[in-house]
């Protein structure tokens, strides 16, 4: 289980604000690019400082030791080798992972040949992602945090990371920007990452169905804050608004305006 109990992150202005959260299931997170998706992650990775508080497991962050239970896909995390083999050959050593699970992911995404003996930094953004997050499934994660896994990958391949992600882990969330995917995970909870506040959980299912109509609409399933003064409801089954995933991209929320 994740949470967050008055999470605030700050650079020279706040990002986010005494956010409360918990998240004990698979979530997707959606925001606009440079919402703070990869912020939320790399806080909770230990890779950012924060104040409040964010636990893992019952544990809070700053004080985890030696804990394998927690993957992410963040390539902050994998500059420890250089070619792909010797990343997998320590975290086979420092975190248990399943070598032969790697090899297997990589193999059923027709990349393991063309990779496993180049530098992770040498690697196309899709291969670079795809390698990173075998990476972190193959470690057979109880949480993991998973960052934008579907971007720069063509859509056979997509198909094959949504059904990575619904397979190879437990808790966690996974963010995204992108809305096309979102049938692919109808049992999960859903998360609004924008101006700096987190909205939900909304059942993916009812994402799904909704239009986003512009004002605070009565038996909406959320309402939003998208600037000062200014609302967006997501409504079920709506006659008016523009359907939520045929937006193609969240960051298409401000056009509705």
């Amino acid at each position: 289980m994740l949470e967050y109990r008055d999470f605030t992150v700050k650079f020279e202005s706040v990002v986010f604000q005494g956010i409360n959260m918990t998240i004990n299931r698979k979530g997707i997170v959606l925001g606009p690019n440079g919402s703070g998706k990869t912020t939320i992650i790399k806080a909770t990775c230990g890779l950012m400082p924060y104040k409040g508080y964010i636990y893992v497991n019952g544990m809070e962050v700053r004080k985890i030791r030696n804990y394998l239970g927690l993957s992410t896909n963040l390539v902050e995390v994998y500059s420890i080798g250089r070619k792909v083999k010797d990343i997998v050959y320590i975290f086979e050593e420092i975190k248990n992972l399943d070598g032969d699970m790697f090899r297997r992911l990589l193999e059923e995404a027709r990349l393991f040949d063309q990779v496993i003996n180049k530098p992770l930094y040498k690697l196309s953004a899709g291969q670079s992602s795809i390698v990173r997050l075998a990476l972190a499934l193959s470690t057979n994660p109880k949480v993991a945090l998973i960052d934008e896994p579907f971007e720069n990958l063509d859509p056979a391949r997509r198909l094959i990371i949504a059904r990575w992600l619904k397979e190879y882990f437990e808790e966690g969330f996974v963010t995204t920007h992108e809305l096309d995917l979102l049938k692919e995970f109808k049992d999960w909870d859903s998360y609004i990452l924008i101006n700096g506040k987190i909205y939900g959980p909304i059942p993916v299912t009812d994402l799904i169905e909704a239009s986003v109509v512009e004002g605070d609409v009565e038996n909406s399933i959320l309402t939003i804050e998208i600037q000062e003064g200014k609302t967006l409801s997501f409504v079920k089954n709506a006659q008016i608004g523009a359907r939520l995933t045929n937006l193609g991209s969240i960051d298409r929320i401000y056009g509705v305006m």
